[in-house]
């Protein structure tokens, strides 16, 4: 059985759409994420230079960073 080693999330918080990519260094073995939100003026790039252990630590990450930055935005 083949793990997937980069997949996509498309989600939607406080109605603002963002998605974001995680993936697996192949070398490292450690999951990483990047992202985009959408305020609808334009795109706002979401990354960070962690890297996690686990697809899923990278997954939690990635919407906590993505909720705060949507709540920063809109007050």
């Amino acid at each position: 059985m083949k793990i997937r080693s980069r997949y996509r999330i498309k989600e939607s918080y406080r109605n603002q759409n963002y998605v974001g990519v995680v993936s697996l260094d192949p070398w490292t073995r450690s999951w990483a994420w990047k992202g985009q939100v959408d305020f609808g003026a334009g795109l706002q790039s979401l990354f960070t230079n962690r890297t996690f252990a686990t697809a899923v630590q990278a997954e939690d990450h990635m919407r906590q960073f993505a909720h705060q930055c949507i709540d920063n935005r809109l007050g």
